[in-house]
């Protein structure tokens, strides 16, 4: 069976690392990587085929950034047109980017069947933009793998069939137990060794990068709170903080750790020991829980909520100074007890 597993961030990769060993080592299946290239950085891409030394794509499509409608438009016209010199039998796709909902369509529209891994995942929260494309891409796939039991019954209540579903468990958790080893050893970022105590902040999502007041209440509590954080800059991120001359600040306040984005098990190692994290990441969030980081998301809405019911995610709505501030401040005084809670969950 040929079997075409189309991907374009760096999130969907490492969601699909597990899935590509597994199918790979099979002699059921002949497997063709499709890199769309929604991520068209290095670092944020590339390096993580290198780091898990798994074979190059067959083909690299080079979508690059653009509006999300131009992105899905261009996702599908260049998967189908790749879809068209194959003979797959079956596309997966992974995820909920502009990436995954192009692929997904292009597939359908060339008739071939779509697994979509990470079914099911629901915010309830219409303005956020991958929202409509989960529901999209599981409504038109054939078979929806979810991670999470709430996932699996958000399918059903939406009048999917229970037998186009399977609860699958969680990839990236797979890949975090395959890879503990190597994240334990990993090594560390110049400007990082010998920190004990320190949060880690990722910040990449439209809503905040492309407004200045945002960013500026999020660096000024960053520097409010006093404590040693850890920031991976995202390239759009550094693009905007620069644009509204916000990068210089960023550089001179005294507890804020600017680091390059990192490949995957130092990025792990940082997370694992981290008193807290701080992003508006959905992969992050979802980490987080699983090595037992409590996390803080800028965002008023999350797809994955069995963090919140399990009290290891705080939601921050309000993004001024204070609001923040005091959020940190609750969760490291809280901290043991929402670990503790966080262990009881599992």
């Amino acid at each position: 069976m040929n079997v075409s597993l189309i991907f374009g961030t760096r999130p969907q990769i490492i969601k699909c690392i597990p899935l590509i060993r597994k199918v790979q080592k099979s002699r059921q299946f002949d497997l063709t990587l499709v890199n769309t290239g929604q991520h068209y950085d290095y670092l944020l891409s590339k390096v993580f085929l290198r780091e898990f030394q798994l074979q190059a794509p067959s083909y690299d499509l080079g979508v690059g950034s653009g509006t999300p409608s131009w992105q899905i438009g261009n996702t599908m016209i260049n998967v189908e047109k790749t879809l068209m010199k194959l003979s797959t039998s079956v596309c997966i796709v992974p995820g909920d980017t502009n990436s995954a909902i192009g692929s997904a369509l292009a597939s359908v529209k060339t008739k071939i069947p779509v697994i979509h891994l990470e079914s099911g995942l629901r915010s309830y929260d219409e303005f956020m933009p991958e929202e409509s494309n989960r529901k999209v891409i599981d409504h038109i796939s054939q078979l929806l793998l979810a991670p999470t039991k709430n996932a699996r019954q958000n399918l059903m209540s939406e009048g999917i069939l229970a037998k186009r579903i399977v609860l699958t468990g969680d990839t990236m958790l797979d890949l975090l137990l395959m890879e503990e080893k190597r994240i334990d050893n990993a090594k560390l970022p110049k400007g990082t060794e010998g920190l004990n105590e320190y949060m880690l902040m990722t910040l990449h999502r439209e809503e905040n990068t492309e407004d200045r007041a945002r960013l500026s209440n999020i660096l000024n509590a960053i520097r409010k709170s006093e404590i040693t954080t850890i920031f991976p800059i995202h390239p759009r991120t550094k693009e905007k903080l620069n644009k509204y001359g916000l990068l210089g600040f960023a550089r001179k306040i005294k507890n804020l750790v600017l680091i390059d984005p990192l490949e995957y098990h130092s990025m792990m190692r940082l997370l694992k020991n981290s008193m807290l994290t701080i992003t508006d990441s959905g992969g992050m969030q979802k980490e987080a829980f699983i090595v037992k980081t409590p996390c803080i998301t800028l965002r008023s809405s999350t797809e994955w909520i069995e963090t919140l019911t399990a009290k290891a995610n705080v939601l921050v709505q309000k993004l001024d100074q204070q609001t923040i501030v005091s959020t940190i401040q609750r969760v490291i005084s809280n901290r043991d007890r929402i670990v503790s809670a966080m262990k009881d969950s599992e």
